[in-house]
């Protein structure tokens, strides 16, 4: 199952309208947590890329690549591979998922703002391997279908839908077994095979309470774009002239 490359992004889909102070702040936010996320920092390099989005809310380089890091938190989590804390309450399930949650909606933050087909593509894409995670399979069906709209050809994406397809819950009619798991990636490069060879060390509270930062500044920044939209809504609504 292929999680796309960081920043995939073209030239014009990144030029924003930001004071070029700023956009350089940003943009070198962005380059520390790239190099944190290859070496293997992921929890480190969630927070670079949230802070990018403190600098810039509209920099959808900081989004797509905050959705990467995130994923890959929470697969590593998942899978036992990153361990919390042991003071830590949260389950690492529920904490997979959340996590996956808000990868998810950096993704559509990417989806729902650009105009370049690769990076519809690969959005979608990711939006679907979110959910695929979390066996939701009938959203991750939704989210593959709308990214072959954007590359109809791309295997990767055609296989997981199939595979999503066929873990619909229509199959519980027959009481067979359990889901099998999702698909691993095929096309996996080397170094991610490596990194998911070596034995990882456990999350550190440090870390924790970083990844757990970043996701709840995330999360509220997100309500406050709804309540200001709400605001916006009711301030521009026409009343009737008497």
């Amino acid at each position: 199952m292929q999680l796309n490359k960081i920043s995939c992004f073209s030239a014009a889909s990144l030029l924003f309208s930001v004071f070029q102070l700023s956009a350089q702040k940003d943009a070198q936010m962005i380059y520390d947590g790239n190099n944190l996320y290859l070496s293997g920092k992921l929890p480190e390099s969630t927070t670079k890329y949230a802070r990018a989005l403190e600098l810039n809310p509209n920099n959808r380089k900081a989004n797509f690549n905050l959705g990467n890091a995130l994923y890959k938190n929470a697969l590593l989590i998942k899978s036992g591979q990153l361990n919390m804390p042991a003071e830590t309450k949260i389950l690492p399930d529920s904490m997979a998922k959340m996590i996956l949650d808000q990868a998810a909606q950096n993704f559509a933050v990417v989806a729902n703002s650009v105009s370049d087909k690769d990076t519809l593509h690969q959005a979608w894409h990711n939006i679907g391997n979110c959910y695929l995670q979390k066996k939701e399979y009938q959203q991750a069906v939704d989210a593959y279908k709308k990214a072959l709209k954007f590359n109809p050809k791309d295997e990767e994406t055609r296989y997981n839908l199939a595979y999503a397809l066929k873990n619909l819950p229509k199959e519980k009619k027959k009481g067979g077994g359990g889901q099998s798991p999702p698909p691993e990636n095929k096309k996996n490069d080397k170094k991610d095979k490596k990194q998911q060879q070596q034995p990882q060390d456990q999350m550190s509270k440090d870390q924790a309470e970083q990844l757990l930062k970043a996701l709840m500044d995330q999360e509220k920044k997100l309500q406050d774009k709804r309540k200001q939209k709400q605001q916006d809504a009711a301030n521009n609504s026409v009343e009737k002239d008497w």
